[in-house]
């Protein structure tokens, strides 16, 4: 099964509207979803990697997307996984 991880942290707007486009994906696609936020505890080493380029998504632990998620290229990542 496809993982997307989805890395986050609070009030950030472009957060919010790619998690969006991975929630609608996933009515469509069955894959395992991880949301971390990276302000969590023990989260300082991705914290320190993506703190300015959130969002980030990975599938299949590759980066696939930072700031903006296409829901167009997720899609087509998705079918071809």
């Amino acid at each position: 099964m496809n993982k997307i991880t989805f890395y986050t942290k609070d009030d950030c707007p472009l957060c919010d509207a790619a998690w969006f486009v991975v929630c609608k994906l996933r009515r469509r696609f069955e894959f395992e979803l991880e949301r971390v936020d990276l302000t969590g505890p023990g989260n300082g080493a991705v914290y320190g990697l993506y703190c300015n380029d959130i969002p980030v998504v990975h599938l299949n632990g590759r980066e696939v997307s930072r700031h903006r998620v296409s829901e167009r290229d997720l899609r087509r990542l998705l079918q071809g996984a």
